[in-house]
């Protein structure tokens, strides 16, 4: 194998070129027996079916997708290796520079213990933050454990702080790269401390960054109902001093549109016996059944990625349609659960909204007057695949934000039908929900049946 790595190695190595980078990754994958890989702290177990490392424009790109989770991230470099152990440099979103590891699940010694035990550390320094914010409340419950039952995250520890009748949801984050991933699990837990308040008693919720971190956070919780999260956010240095911020003084959006590489037409369909990055193929589908989903839309355009985020390194496969009354319309896709899909929908709608105010979408569609109104989110999946927390995380958002749920059957790959539609934060019939319509089961049968083309 190519020596394309150093031990000391934190950057993009201009001297190592993609193919070769790309090489010893393939290589390594293939030399495993059970491949798996970490990023952020969380475990993607893969193979050769559910990961590919392309070179895109001359960046090299790894993609990995399980069950649960889809991942792409550009690589920079391999600064370590070592027998069933291969450490990447990356970036990751907003262009912040970050860790990939791929290990072999044959030598467990090589991730989980070391993790356990970092977890473990940080857990301890957020009690020691938590105790000097909140001087004379008491810490009830502190734990970074994993509960599925609950959808508890074992990478953010989180705490029930009280004093009297007064209560506190904290969670923390530990790494300023997993700070997308932190809302959703503070969201759940906010619910779960409010759903056992005595008395209905109010909670409200505290949040803990690292330095450098907040943007993200900050700009959702303005869209969220806060008036019952009262929502305060502390930032933290490497010697776990934490301060307050106003999260109003945490930075301007930073997107832009993509003008040079708009792409109306989207990807062809693809063969489905090629392997591919699954919510792709989703793409090419949706398109070709597009009434399926809204008959309000507009065929053409339709736009694939048309903002940047700040870095210009996230990919995402939102689509961005038009209504016949000039309403914008985002249609996020996920093609398995992804207990993020709320928020990660919510980034995307907060920066249309603010490109559609500043009057930079009007060109992108030629004919069409864009009013005044907010842009429409439209969650699309298959019906199984929604987590049980949406609706909760749902809950939150504000009431300008008009949000659709579309379920679609799980063989879409053959034919795109529509088997439910909830809004905003509805459950399903199956749920206890009292506004799903009635149709087949849970569901809400479409009468659209339509062949993608």
């Amino acid at each position: 194998m190519t020596k394309s790595y150093s031990k000391r190695q934190g950057a993009e190595r201009p001297d190592v070129d993609a193919e070769t980078l790309r090489l010893s990754i393939q290589q390594f994958v293939d030399a495993c027996r059970s491949p798996a890989l970490i990023d952020s702290g969380d475990q993607l177990t893969i193979d050769r079916a559910s990961f590919m490392v392309e070179i895109r424009s001359g960046r090299l790109w790894i993609e990995a997708w399980d069950h649960e989770r889809n991942l792409a991230r550009r690589i920079l470099a391999i600064t370590s290796q070592a027998r069933g152990r291969m450490v990447c440099s990356v970036h990751r979103f907003a262009g912040r520079p970050g860790e990939l590891t791929l290990f072999d699940l044959d030598h467990p010694r090589n991730a989980q213990k070391a993790l356990f035990s970092d977890r473990e550390k940080f857990a301890e320094q957020f009690r020691t933050m938590l105790s000097r914010q909140f001087p004379g409340w008491n810490i009830t419950t502190l734990s970074a454990a994993m509960d599925l039952q609950r959808s508890f995250s074992p990478v953010f520890p989180r705490a029930h702080v009280m004093r009297g009748g007064a209560h506190i949801a904290a969670i923390a984050c530990p790494r300023s790269e997993s700070e997308p991933g932190m809302l959703t699990f503070a969201l759940i837990w906010h619910e779960y401390l409010r759903k056992r308040a005595s008395g209905g008693s109010r909670v409200s919720l505290a949040l803990f960054l690292p330095d450098g971190a907040g943007n993200v956070t900050a700009h959702r919780l303005r869209w969220l109902t806060c008036g019952d999260l009262a929502p305060r956010i502390f930032r933290f240095n490497d010697h776990g001093s934490a301060g307050e911020i106003d999260p109003q003084d945490l930075g301007n959006l930073e997107t832009r549109i993509n003008r040079q590489q708009l792409s109306a037409a989207g990807p062809k369909l693809p063969h489905f016996t090629q392997i591919k990055p699954p919510e792709r193929t989703l793409e090419a589908v949706v398109r070709g059944s597009l009434h399926a989903l809204d008959p309000y839309l507009l065929l053409h355009p339709v736009y694939s990625q048309v903002l940047s985020f700040a870095g210009g390194d996230r990919e995402l496969v939102d689509l961005l349609a038009i209504s016949a009354d000039g309403r914008p319309v985002i249609l996020e896709l996920k093609v398995s659960e992804d207990i993020h899909l709320p928020l990660q929908g919510l980034d995307y709608w907060i920066r249309v909204k603010w490109h559609v105010e500043l009057g930079e979408f009007g060109p992108l569609f030629p004919g069409v007057s864009i009013g005044g109104r907010s842009p429409k989110l439209i969650l699309a999946a298959p019906a199984m695949s929604f987590h049980s927390t949406h609706a909760t995380v749902l809950s939150y958002f504000s009431p300008e934000i008009e949000v659709e749920r579309i379920g679609i059957n799980s063989d879409w790959q053959r034919q795109l039908r529509v088997l439910l539609r909830l809004h905003g934060a509805d459950h399903p019939i199956s749920h206890g929900g009292e506004h799903a319509i009635p149709g087949s089961g849970q569901y809400t049968q479409s009468a659209h049946d339509i062949e993608p083309s």
